[in-house]
C-alpha cells in the first residue's frame, strides 16, 4: 500500500507527481550500480603482492543485467565521479518509487470517485 491516503484529492496527487517529475528532470548524470572495492593480485611476478599477503585495491561498478551480477572496472582517477553517479542513481530510484506510489493512488482514487458519482460505495 502506498503512503498516500485514498481520501486525498486527485488534483493534489497530480500536482505532487508533476513536481517529482520536474525534480527528475534536474537529475545529474547517474549510473545504475554500486561501486565496490576488490583487493587482488596484479599478476606481475616481481610485485610485492606476488610474494606477500599484500593486495592492490581495484574498483568496480557492480550491476545486475537479466538477474546476473556483472562488473565494470573503474580507473582510479574516475572512482569519485562514478561514486557520485551511483549516489545520484539511488536518488532517482527513490523518486521513481514515489512517483509510482502516487500513480497507483491516482488510479485507486479515480475508481473511488467514479463509484461515488454513480452512487455506489
Amino acid at each position: 500500500m502506498s503512503n498516500y491516503a485514498l481520501k486525498v484529492n486527485t488534483n493534489w496527487l497530480k500536482r505532487k507527481r508533476d513536481s517529482l517529475i520536474k525534480r527528475m528532470g534536474k537529475a545529474k548524470p547517474f549510473v545504475a550500480g554500486s561501486v565496490v572495492t576488490v583487493n587482488k593480485k596484479c599478476g606481475n611476478k616481481n610485485c610485492k603482492c606476488a610474494k606477500s599477503d599484500y593486495r592492490h585495491k581495484t574498483f568496480y561498478l557492480m550491476y545486475k543485467e537479466k538477474g546476473i551480477t556483472k562488473g565494470v572496472y573503474i580507473p582510479v582517477d574516475m572512482v569519485e565521479e562514478v561514486r557520485t553517479w551511483s549516489e545520484e542513481w539511488k536518488a532517482v530510484k527513490e523518486l521513481v518509487k514515489e512517483i509510482t506510489a502516487i500513480q497507483k493512488a491516482i488510479i485507486k482514487q479515480h475508481v473511488t470517485e467514479r463509484r461515488q458519482k454513480k452512487g455506489r460505495k
